[in-house]
C-alpha cells in the first residue's frame, strides 16, 4: 500500500505571473489531500466520496460533474498512453485501487484540485514502481491538468505542492508554456531555512469557482498583444522577485506595499471579485500591512500580511 499525502498552497506575492513567465513567492498550509493506492484484480476509483468500477476505456473519459473523480480519471487517462508505455515501464492494463481524501477547502484558491492530482499520480507511479524526480513530476502533473482537464494554468501550484516548505519559483523563459525537450524547468529557490517566521492569515470567503474558466480570457488577451496584461503580468513577476527580497529582510511594511501593488494589478487585469474585495477591505482596515487573492479571483481565499 502506497501513502501520499501533499499541502495546498498560499500564494504570498507575485500570483498569477505564473502563467506569463514570472516569479512567485508562496508556502504550503496545513491543509492536505491524501491518497492511497493499493493493489487490486479491478481498477477501482473512490474519491472524495465518489466511487468508480473501471471497466472500460470510455469510462475514464471526462465528466465535469464529478470533479475529483475526473482528476483520477485524468491521471490514468494520460499515463495509460503516455511515453513511459513506449519504454515499457506501464502496463496501460494495469489494475489498482486508489483512495483518496482532502481537508483542503474545495475550488477556494488554495490548489486543491492540483493537491489531489499530484497524490494520485505520485502514488499511481510508485505503486507500479516507476521513477521520477521532482521537476519532472511537477510538470507531468501540470501537463495532466492543462490537457486531460482542460485547464488554464501556470506553474506555482504544481511545484510548490510537490516541493513544500516556503519557496521563491521562477519562471522566466515559461511564458510559452512549452512541453518539448528544450523547455526548461523552473527554478525553485527554497527560503524555508531563512524564514523565522510567517506572519499570514489565510481567510476562506467560502465562495467557489473554477480557476481554468478564470484565467483562461486574460491569458487570450496576453497572447493576442494586450500590452496592458503585457505590462501588468510582467510587473506581477517582478513584485515577486521584490517579495521575496522584502520577506527574507523581515521588511514587513516593504513586503505589505508589494502585496497591496499586486492586489491592485489582479483587480485590473484579471478582476478580483466582491467577496474578496470586501474581506480584503476589512483586513486592511483592521491593521493588515497588505492583503490579496492567495490564489484565482472572483471567490475563494485572501492572504494577509
Amino acid at each position: 500500500m502506497i501513502h501520499v499525502s501533499a499541502p495546498g498552497r498560499g500564494g504570498i506575492i507575485g500570483n498569477p505571473s505564473d502563467i506569463y513567465g514570472g516569479t512567485v513567492v508562496s508556502c504550503a498550509i496545513t491543509e492536505r489531500a491524501e491518497a492511497v493506492v493499493s493493489s487490486s484484480p479491478r481498477l477501482i476509483f473512490d474519491i472524495y466520496g465518489h466511487f468508480a468500477v473501471i471497466e472500460a476505456a470510455e469510462q475514464l473519459e471526462f465528466d465535469p460533474e464529478l470533479h475529483y473523480l475526473d482528476v483520477a480519471k485524468a491521471v490514468w487517462r494520460y499515463l495509460r498512453r503516455s511515453e513511459y508505455v513506449e519504454r515499457g515501464l506501464i502496463d496501460p492494463k494495469a489494475t489498482f485501487h486508489v483512495r483518496a481524501q482532502s481537508s483542503i477547502p474545495l475550488r477556494a484558491g488554495c490548489a486543491g484540485s492540483t493537491a489531489m492530482l499530484v497524490c494520485i499520480l505520485a502514488g499511481v507511479l510508485t505503486h507500479l514502481e516507476v521513477p521520477f524526480e521532482r521537476h519532472e513530476l511537477a510538470e507531468l502533473a501540470r501537463r495532466i491538468e492543462r490537457h486531460e482537464l482542460g485547464v488554464h494554468c501556470g506553474y506555482q501550484d504544481h511545484y510548490m505542492i510537490i516541493f513544500g516548505g516556503c519557496n521563491c519559483v521562477d519562471l522566466r523563459d515559461k511564458e510559452d508554456h512549452g512541453e518539448g525537450p528544450e523547455a526548461p524547468y523552473a527554478t525553485v529557490e527554497p527560503l524555508t531555512d531563512d524564514v523565522d517566521k510567517l506572519p499570514f492569515i489565510l481567510a476562506n470567503t467560502g465562495v467557489q469557482r473554477h480557476s481554468g474558466a478564470f484565467h483562461a480570457e486574460p491569458r487570450r488577451h496576453w497572447e493576442n498583444g494586450d500590452q496592458l496584461r503585457i505590462d501588468g503580468f510582467a510587473r506581477m513577476g517582478e513584485l515577486g522577485r521584490l517579495g521575496k527580497k522584502a520577506l527574507l529582510c523581515q521588511d514587513w511594511r516593504r513586503l505589505g506595499e508589494l502585496m497591496n501593488e499586486n492586489h491592485a494589478l489582479s483587480c485590473e487585469l484579471t478582476g478580483c471579485g466582491e467577496a474578496n474585495e470586501r474581506l480584503i477591505e476589512a483586513a486592511l482596515r483592521h491593521g493588515a500591512l497588505g492583503a490579496k487573492l492567495s490564489g484565482a479571483g472572483r471567490g475563494g481565499t485572501i492572504i494577509a500580511l
